[in-house]
C-alpha cells in the first residue's frame, strides 16, 4: 500500500483549493519561507500527463509556531516515508494536524497559480 498525505483548510471540501491528497512519493521539498511558514512542494501531475506546460508544482503553505520548522519537516518526511495509507498533514476543518505546532495551512495547485515562487 502506498502513502498519501492529506491536507485540507478551513472551505470544506467544495473549492479546488479546499483540500488535497497527494502521494507521498510525489514529495519535491520542504522549503521554510518565514520563521512560522514553509512550503510542501509537490510535483505536478499534468506536467506528466503533457496538458499544462506553464505549471510546475503544487504546494501547500504551512504556518506553525516560530521555531518549529524542523519538528513540521520531520512529521511530514517520517509521514512520507514510514507510515501507510492517507495520514492527515493538516485538516483545518477538524482541526487535526502532524504537529501541535501547526496553525494553518494555505492549499496552492499549479492550476490556480502558475507561478508558485511568489
Amino acid at each position: 500500500m502506498k502513502s498519501y498525505l492529506y491536507f485540507a483548510g478551513t472551505g470544506g471540501a467544495d473549492a479546488a483549493t479546499d483540500n488535497i491528497v497527494v502521494p507521498a512519493d510525489q514529495l519535491l521539498s520542504i522549503n521554510a519561507t518565514a520563521a512560522t511558514t514553509c512550503n510542501v512542494y509537490f510535483k505536478n501531475p499534468r506536467i506528466l500527463e503533457g496538458t499544462d506546460g506553464d505549471s510546475t508544482k503544487n504546494y501547500v503553505e504551512l504556518t506553525y509556531a516560530s521555531g518549529s520548522f524542523k519538528a513540521v519537516a520531520e512529521a511530514i518526511v517520517t509521514a512520507a516515508t514510514k507510515i501507510k495509507g492517507m495520514v492527515t498533514i493538516a485538516d483545518m476543518n477538524n482541526s487535526v494536524f502532524i504537529d501541535p505546532s501547526i496553525t494553518a495551512v494555505i492549499i496552492s495547485t499549479a492550476d490556480s497559480n502558475t507561478n508558485p515562487d511568489d
